[in-house]
């Protein structure tokens, strides 16, 4: 039996238990074998926090000298499992071959099968710096090189300062490019007052810098298409349609795309299995296809809705007492 490397806590990175479905879905998915350990720990524990939350490094990085924070282990499904891991390369631009399984956003752990099909080295990769760094031969040299890290961090602006409103204004008023490009879309996935924050973004649409002006463009695409006001929303598309800068001229077509996404192209999405996220009256709703179910799940409330085929789910769901055809016209795509 392996040696358990889980904390006894329930966290957002915790999946339903691991079934020999979910690991040959994965497989078939990623046309991969994945490593035994990570599949022993797993059927443990279906992801979540390790007891031991570091790993050495070769060279330095952003968080210290001589190591980098492992802060979760991602399990196999949808959600926060590597099944969403085709979104996450595709946002970030990283490389086709790397299977995420720590990271949300600037920096990342992975599993490299850019040359492999089975056993493949880990590497941590850091988007800003665009450095990417081999940290250990396999998954089992990983897990046995994991320790506990007990130094007090200075983040220095990553995503896990909080910012505030005076701080946002400030980094504007002193054109701090480098804060601002933390700050934004770390607002923009937060419970930020979005009346305020849609007015600093179409602010920040016409930008002198390009990295500022893309990262709103990014933001507003990623997180807040459902969530800004629709005055302010088609405000910043028709700046980002203008801009200079092809990078946001690009996010402003997949915001058109999103804001005018029809029930006939959810319906093909649902057919070829893809994770969508739908937004209704401020409560988000996320629409799965897992070991041939298809379920509508309401994180909020706990709930899902599960069926045998695409076309039960198209036909027999309900939100707020109606089909997802009835209330179209009320509904955003969220993700």
């Amino acid at each position: 039996m392996v040696k358990s490397i889980w904390e006894e806590s329930n966290d957002e990175y915790m999946l339903q238990p691991l079934t020999d479905e979910i690991i040959k879905k994965a497989e078939e998915l990623f046309n991969v074998t994945l490593p035994d350990s990570y599949i022993a720990i797993l059927k443990q524990q279906n992801g979540g926090q390790p007891i031991c939350n570091a790993h050495p490094s070769p060279v330095p990085t952003v968080w210290g000298e001589s190591f980098v924070i492992v802060e979760h282990i991602k399990g196999i499904g949808s959600g926060n499992g590597i099944l969403e891991n085709d979104y996450y390369i595709k946002e970030w631009e990283l490389p086709e071959g790397l299977i995420l399984f720590n990271g949300d956003g600037h920096t990342w752990l992975a599993f490299d099968y850019r040359d492999a099909t089975s056993a493949p080295p880990i590497v941590y990769v850091d988007v800003d710096l665009e450095q990417t760094i081999q940290i250990a031969d396999s998954f089992d040299e990983f897990l046995k090189n994991l320790y506990l890290e007990n130094e007090e961090f200075d983040f220095e602006g990553m995503e896990v300062k909080v910012y505030s409103k005076q701080d946002f204004e400030t980094f504007i008023q002193e054109d701090n490019v480098e804060e601002l490009i933390y700050a934004i879309p770390d607002l923009a996935q937060s419970d930020v007052d979005l009346k305020w924050f849609g007015n600093q973004l179409l602010t920040l649409s016409n930008y002198h810098d390009e990295s500022v002006r893309s990262w709103v463009a990014t933001s507003v695409w990623n997180s807040l298409t459902h969530r800004l006001d629709e005055e302010i929303l088609h405000s910043l598309l028709e700046n980002f349609k203008k801009d200079v800068d092809s990078d946001v001229r690009m996010m402003a077509e997949l915001i058109f795309e999103k804001i005018n996404y029809s029930f006939e192209q959810f319906k093909e999405d649902v057919h070829n299995g893809e994770r969508v996220s739908l937004a209704f009256q401020d409560k988000l709703y996320h629409v799965i296809e897992e070991s041939n179910q298809w379920h509508l799940a309401d994180y909020e409330t706990d709930t899902q809705q599960s069926f045998d085929s695409a076309d039960q789910l198209l036909e027999q769901s309900r939100i707020d007492g109606k089909s997802l055809q009835e209330v179209w016209s009320l509904i955003k795509k969220a993700y």
